[in-house]
């Protein structure tokens, strides 16, 4: 997957985030759409993604937890797609949701 073009890859990265946050999100008072995009957007990564990434970014989405959910799925996409030997420190990825932010952020670039 390392040897796709950036814009394919780029298009791979939208999908797999709307795809966690939309399906993460589903619920019984869902509406109608919300269940045909996040199929619709299934059945795209069922086809683009390697079997066992797929099946880790439905279980994160569906069945998040300690060690599949969706800050770990994201980082196994982007060492999928993306060449990360080089870095020195794993990325650390932000999650919001209300009742999480219990401090100030630590920079203006938070704001």
């Amino acid at each position: 997957m390392k040897d796709l073009p950036a814009r394919e890859k780029i298009d791979i990265v939208e999908k797999v985030a709307q795809y966690l946050v939309l399906a993460g999100a589903l619920d019984k008072s869902s509406p109608l759409e919300d269940y045909e995009r996040a199929n619709e957007l299934s059945l795209e990564l069922a086809m683009l993604l390697p079997g066992p990434l797929y099946r880790s970014v439905v279980e994160a989405a569906t069945h998040p937890g300690e060690r599949l959910n969706p800050a770990s799925v994201a980082l196994m996409v982007r060492q999928a797609l993306f060449d990360t030997a080089g870095e020195e420190q794993p990325v650390l990825l932000a999650f919001h949701a209300p009742g999480l932010a219990d401090k100030a952020p630590r920079s203006k670039a938070h704001h």
